[in-house]
């Protein structure tokens, strides 16, 4: 039998580009397991936070804490992904304008790709985006955020490999459309977590096992001084269990948060994409008490 964490903080839904699960889906796994929090943070927005307040109301027994995930770029060059936790309702403007860039730039991703497709041969329109899109999230959210970019790794990797390509050559068809078309960059973290910072909320570094090896504590601790982190997600399935402890040793000693979260995208009862199936929602190494050390610390709804 599957052994479930008491909380997942952080989650995607089909309001986040990549991803294709309804927020209901959370809510009812979250009721069923008896789950302590949850925590919707969608990529790049909080745009799902009408959904979660309505579904919310007629779930009042799962408590959850409003959230988003932006990738920045930082001052040491390389980007990574962040978990803020405790954000405020209604949403300040100025946090809403950030929203607004990362949602243009969510659609100069696709345009570029585009683009850049088209440069090497292959008609991939932003009408054939547009029907990508479309076969895993709603109209509502495409009406919101535009024609943006493709789940890459299983969505849009399908449509090529069913003209013919094998996944090589799909992964070299990638770098020669971005040699052709450079995709734009994500913003610089010192434009885009002031904003985040000035409500309070906790900002954590995701999954950090994609971004450091084993034994680089000490770019970790560059990136905390560089952005100024209040703490790690200890507990992710990328993250080899071996590194679990490492990364809580890491918070205990320097006084951050540890947080943990499946990183969940679909519902896989319903997902016929396949997408981020690896992913199973409550399905982390983090322990109970590391939510009440986060809940000392967040600020007050």
């Amino acid at each position: 039998m599957p052994t479930y964490a008491t909380y997942d903080l952080h989650l995607h839904t089909h309001w986040s580009y990549d991803a294709c699960a309804p927020v209901e889906y959370y809510f009812r796994r979250a009721r069923e397991l008896k789950l302590r929090r949850i925590a919707i943070t969608e990529h790049f927005t909080m745009d799902s936070l009408p959904d979660i307040l309505e579904v919310a109301q007629s779930c009042p027994e799962v408590k959850f804490i409003r959230g988003t995930e932006l990738t920045v770029r930082t001052p040491m060059g390389y980007s990574v992904d962040l978990v803020c936790l405790g954000m405020p309702i209604p949403i300040p403007p100025e946090v809403e304008q950030v929203f607004g860039r990362y949602r243009e730039l969510q659609r100069a991703f696709g345009v570029a790709l585009s683009a850049g497709m088209q440069a090497v041969g292959y008609d991939f329109s932003e009408q054939v985006r547009l029907d990508l899109l479309r076969s895993y999230r709603p109209q509502r959210a495409i009406d919101r955020q535009g024609i943006t970019h493709v789940q890459g790794s299983v969505v849009q990797k399908r449509w090529f490999m069913q003209r013919g390509l094998s996944e090589d050559e799909y992964k070299a068809l990638l770098k020669r459309a971005s040699e052709k078309v450079p995709r734009p960059p994500y913003p610089d973290a010192d434009t885009v977590l002031p904003a985040v910072r000035r409500t309070g909320a906790l900002v954590v570094v995701a999954h950090p096992s994609s971004v450091f090896k084993a034994d680089e504590t000490k770019r970790l601790d560059e990136l905390r001084e560089a952005i100024e982190l209040d703490g790690v997600e200890c507990a992710h399935d990328s993250n080899p269990a071996a590194l679990t402890p490492m990364y809580r040793k890491y918070c205990r000693e320097r006084g951050l948060v540890s947080t943990g979260g499946s990183d969940c995208h679909a519902n896989p009862a319903n997902n016929p994409h396949g997408i981020a199936a690896q992913h199973d929602f409550a399905r982390h190494l983090g322990e109970d008490r590391w939510l009440d050390e986060l809940l000392e610390r967040l600020p007050a709804s």
